[in-house]
């Protein structure tokens, strides 16, 4: 299996209080050996704030330390020209669903990459035709 982390996974994998924290962690525990995780240098900015607005300064310091030193990603998609214009292209395709930017990179990368869906919690991905996990 090959998921994309999304922000509200991160987030609720990272901070004890987060009310989805023991549904992801939970989740998490239970994928196959061998599952990749993706997720991208926007999510990864999406997630440092999250955390700093609710969690605090200090903690959106300690997530966003640990963040690359993590052997949780297989791979981190880092945000350029090609990965902007295809977010904007999925903004256009479901621009009835009101998607935020990085909630369309993210769809555009599980399409582009052939990933089996999101791990995630926004209802957003699964409403654009993508698999949501849990």
């Amino acid at each position: 299996m090959r998921l994309f982390v999304d922000t509200g996974a991160m987030t609720a994998l990272s901070a004890p209080g987060d009310p989805y924290h023991a549904r992801a962690v939970d989740f998490l525990r239970s994928l196959p050996p061998g599952t990749r995780l993706a997720t991208s240098s926007l999510v990864f900015a999406e997630a440092v704030t999250l955390m700093a607005a609710r969690y605090g300064q200090d903690a959106a310091i300690r997530f966003a330390e640990g963040f690359h030193g993590s052997r949780l990603w297989s791979v981190v998609h880092y945000a350029d020209e090609s990965m902007e214009r295809a977010a904007v292209a999925t903004m256009r395709r479901f621009r009835d669903k009101s998607l935020s930017f990085t909630d369309a990179a993210v769809i555009a990368t599980v399409r582009s990459e052939g990933l089996d869906g999101v791990f995630g919690f926004d209802d957003d991905f699964r409403r654009c035709g993508v698999a949501l996990y849990p």
